[in-house]
């Protein structure tokens, strides 16, 4: 085995291992070193094989799922060998239903790694899912499964010493791990909801680019194509917020019929979070209520300011892969790489996520077949709706076809040719043209 450690890994390395005697509250120890400096192949592996204690540690490297199988290599080829450390790896996930004698068996295992100084190497996920599947397992009435679970948490809160490499990711808020229970229900609001995140977000596309004007250096702002496209939109800090929000608000308001005072009264509810529903409940409708409620959570909660900050194809998007079966917004890991077996878990940043996704993606074949049919089968006044689609665009980029009473809305065929390849073919004939 070759390797070289320098004088500022073993600084690193032994102030993370002695913790001063003089203060008894230090019980954590966060370290930041630049890129290459030897943190995963160098001081990790330091770090827990000096950690190990037959009496008292059993070390777990804590790591990014992505990284797993690097650092899995790292610490056998270090710490194997000729050290003769054991390097074994825990998973857990839903799908694993353990009983409590398998239970029993890790517990076995998880303390003989205690004599026998062996290192476990182990996920976030994996810590999360132990946690919540012993929650789940009372919720079934599995009581004895649980109680051993419950056992082997209390044990190694006891006797495991963590080693957390990229802290700041592992800790990051981001990694939560939810387990859903029952049948899936509609959001508080149901409808509702998506049309009222809708309107704000047309708001937003409205003063976007009076933002973008008066807040260069907090925002950036790119021009759409056409008329009613989405802009490139995006916060690039807090400043902003609060003029967008004002603006987000008043727009709102001037769509309604309140009185002044009643307007004063809701715009102080939204705005100030210590002021109570209860001031509204005999003024307004149970709906009204609900519509200022949601407000106030996607403004003065952040919940937009938070959608605003995200990168659409790198901090999230729709996932298109063919196996994955939903057309929600998830988490994106990379650039146009989606986090498997990953969703948001707040709501509204789910539904205002797959709303922008939707703007900046548009639809694609298929789904504009699915609007049309429904447009023709189910709506009472489609030609006043698909109207309203195009209000905002020239009628030189709208198909001649405009009204769904021309729309052959079943025949794929019909509706590829007319609604797709036409603006195509325009478009090829003024490029030629031009040339």
């Amino acid at each position: 085995m070759n390797i070289t450690i320098r004088e500022i890994q073993v600084d690193v390395a032994r102030h993370m291992m002695q913790i001063s005697p003089n203060d008894t509250q230090v019980r954590n120890i966060v370290m930041q070193m630049n890129m290459g400096e030897g943190k995963t192949s160098v001081i990790i592996p330091m770090l827990a094989l000096s950690l190990c204690s037959p009496l008292s540690s059993l070390v777990r490297v804590v790591v990014l799922k992505s990284l797993f199988h690097m650092n899995y290599q790292s610490l056998r080829f270090k710490l194997g060998g000729l050290l003769n450390r054991r390097i074994f790896s825990f998973a857990c996930r839903r799908n694993m239903d353990f009983n409590h004698i398998q239970v029993n068996q890790i517990f076995d295992r998880l303390q003989q790694g205690l004599h026998r100084c062996d290192i476990i190497l182990i996920s976030p996920e994996a810590i999360l899912s132990f946690d919540l599947l012993m929650i789940d397992k009372c919720r079934r009435h599995e009581f004895d499964t649980a109680r051993s679970m419950l056992i082997v948490q209390r044990w190694l809160k006891t006797f495991a010493r963590d080693v957390l490499d990229e802290s700041d990711e592992i800790l990051h808020c981001k990694y939560q791990l939810i387990y859903t229970v029952g049948a899936q229900q509609q959001v508080d609001g149901g409808v509702e909801r998506w049309k009222l995140i809708q309107l704000i977000l047309n708001s937003v596309q409205k003063f976007a680019a009076d933002i973008a004007q008066s807040d260069p250096d907090d925002s950036c702002y790119k021009s759409p194509k056409c008329k009613s496209a989405f802009p490139e939109f995006r916060l690039l800090s807090h400043q902003p917020y609060a003029k967008l929000s004002a603006k987000i608000v008043h727009d709102w308001l001037n769509q309604k019929s309140y009185r002044k005072t009643d307007k004063q009264t809701i715009l102080s509810f939204i705005f100030d979070m210590n002021t109570s529903v209860d001031a509204l409940v005999h003024r307004f409708s149970s709906n009204d209520i609900q519509s200022f409620l949601i407000i106030r959570g996607l403004l003065s909660t952040e919940v937009l300011l938070v959608a605003l900050k995200k990168r659409y194809r790198v901090h999230y998007g729709v996932n298109s892969h063919t196996s994955f079966n939903r057309l929600m917004a998830v988490p994106f890991r990379a650039k146009d790489v989606p986090a498997e077996r990953t969703e948001f878990g707040h709501p509204d940043i789910a539904l205002v996520l797959t709303q922008l996704s939707y703007y900046y993606s548009g639809l694609n074949d298929s789904q504009m077949i699915q609007c049309f049919n429904r447009l023709s089968e189910e709506e009472r006044d489609p030609e006043s709706i698909y109207d309203e689609w195009i209000s905002q665009e020239d009628e030189n980029d709208v198909p001649q076809t405009r009204t769904p009473s021309n729309l052959a809305y079943s025949t794929l065929q019909y509706v590829s040719d007319q609604l797709f390849l036409e603006p195509l073919c325009l478009s090829s004939r003024s490029e030629t043209v031009s040339s």
